[in-house]
């Protein structure tokens, strides 16, 4: 029988992160709210009421790491002396959703068109995962999936109109989040944690 999970994230791309890991898990959990906005800050905001309602039902809150040293150090600031319950999975991408998506190589290849030698080994290392992956997109990219993913010249926007869609389309039909887990730590950590 399936037990119910809430799930809390910044975006749509690491909403359907989440949801993989969850399809992937080894428990059989049916995510009945689906929670998310523009950034951390939406999550800080309801934290509170997470940690409160995790002690009824699960809760998997994910985000990024960004700018700050390390994950522990994210929770304890984000937490403070409160204790989270048993399941309150609060995870950490390390340095973002981005850094999961380019440990699947073999996943992004074929998705991409763009050869795996072109990956990073240690995604995770990287100060901006994102930043990284739009790279490689401008060097190595079709025509098709830059104008999808890239920002049009002159534009304020970081990414392209079809950044967050293209990629949601590739972590729901072509990511392994267990493939990934090899080559990055904190999604290794979420998948065990989960399961």
């Amino acid at each position: 029988m399936n037990r119910n999970i809430i799930i809390a994230t910044e975006d749509v791309i690491s909403e359907a992160v989440v949801e993989r890991i969850i399809e992937s898990s080894e428990n059989p959990w049916l995510i009945t709210v689906r929670m998310k906005e523009n950034g951390n800050g939406y999550l800080r905001k309801k934290l509170d009421g997470l940690i409160r309602t995790a002690k009824t039902v699960p809760v998997f809150l994910l985000t990024d790491l960004d700018r700050v040293s390390c994950a522990p150090d994210l929770i304890r600031d984000w937490v403070g002396p409160r204790s989270l319950p048993g399941e309150m999975y609060f995870r950490v991408a390390v340095r973002e959703v981005e850094a999961w998506l380019l440990a699947d190589h073999e996943g992004l290849s074929e998705f991409l068109g763009i050869p795996e030698i072109y990956f990073p080994e240690v995604p995770e290392d990287l100060p901006d995962p994102k930043e990284s992956l739009l790279n490689i997109v401008k060097r190595f990219g079709s025509r098709e999936i830059k104008a999808e993913l890239l920002a049009a010249p002159k534009a304020r926007a970081k990414v392209g109109l079809g950044y967050n869609s293209s990629l949601t389309a590739f972590v729901r039909e072509h990511w392994d989040p267990n493939r990934a887990a090899s080559r990055a730590d904190s999604l290794a950590r979420a998948i065990c944690r989960i399961s």
